[in-house]
């Protein structure tokens, strides 16, 4: 089987990225480790403990996850690249049975799993659709809350669903866990990097379904994911949820739909 590169993006992070390189480490299919640090103030890069699989790229400042996932990508060799959170704890056969999935279907590009807050229950952002207008104010007004009971005030996020057992084709999964063919990455010129934080993933799967590839998630393996770690750290987070927004309906979406996006923005500072 074809192995893999596993890239992470570390700000701050604290003791949490040891547990998830260690992780990382005991998967028998990871070819290389590349760590790639947006000039944290910690000690969480001393926390990687040393293996010859591991190079750590230190940054002079804070260029933002969708900078340093280029970055990180610049170095792959592997046929697949797996963009793991520094808060996101896989299992040992995770990258082996993602990539079988990979494997089998020729017509997908990426494909995750299921995303599990530590308590166990699904996290929020595990099964999700595209943004559209309507879809975006359901979810950015909490809207979708209600969708559990009523399906039509369903948004972005799925997780109302009944979860299927086995792996299936989606719009959109959690950016906590992306496994892609490097070649598709490379194609598409990778992240777009006009998102600091927050919408690059959503971008990314948009883009990679204009080509005509398709999105797997498979439910059957989960990892659980610390969410918030880095951006704990980032005062800025709540304006580049906002940017982000805008820029992706700017990018996606019609005219209209991105002034609206643009009103509503305001509205909610």
């Amino acid at each position: 089987m074809k192995k893999c590169t596993v890239i992470i993006v570390n700000y701050n992070t604290g003791e949490i990225i040891r547990s998830a390189y260690q992780a990382v480490l005991k998967n028998p299919k990871v070819k290389e480790i590349i760590v790639v640090d947006n000039a944290s103030q910690d000690n969480s890069m001393d926390l990687l403990i040393d293996d010859k699989r591991l190079t750590k790229y230190f940054r002079k400042e804070n260029h933002g996850f969708a900078s340093s996932c280029n970055f990180g990508s610049q170095y792959v060799a592997s046929e697949y690249m797996l963009f793991l959170n520094p808060d996101c704890i896989i299992k040992e056969n995770t990258i082996t049975t993602l990539i079988e999935d990979l494997e089998e279907d020729s017509s997908a590009a990426i494909v995750s799993c299921m995303i599990n807050n530590p308590d166990g229950g699904e996290q929020r952002a595990a099964r999700r659709r595209l943004p559209t207008l309507l879809r975006a104010i359901k979810t950015f007004t909490k809207i979708e809350k209600l969708a559990k009971w009523f399906h039509c005030f369903a948004g972005v996020n799925l997780n109302h669903l009944p979860l299927k057992k086995y792996t299936y084709e989606v719009e959109a999964i959690s950016g906590a866990l992306i496994l892609m063919r490097t070649s598709l990455f490379k194609e598409i010129k990778g992240f777009d990097e006009s998102f600091p934080l927050h919408f690059e993933d959503l971008d990314l799967f948009k883009r990679t379904k204009d080509h005509g590839y398709k999105i797997l998630l498979n439910p059957s393996v989960n990892v659980v994911h610390h969410q918030g770690t880095s951006s704990q750290s980032n005062p800025k987070v709540e304006q580049y949820k906002r940017k982000g927004l805008e820029r992706y309906f700017q990018k996606h979406c019609s005219v209209l739909a991105y002034k609206v996006v643009k009103i509503l923005n305001k509205i909610r500072k």
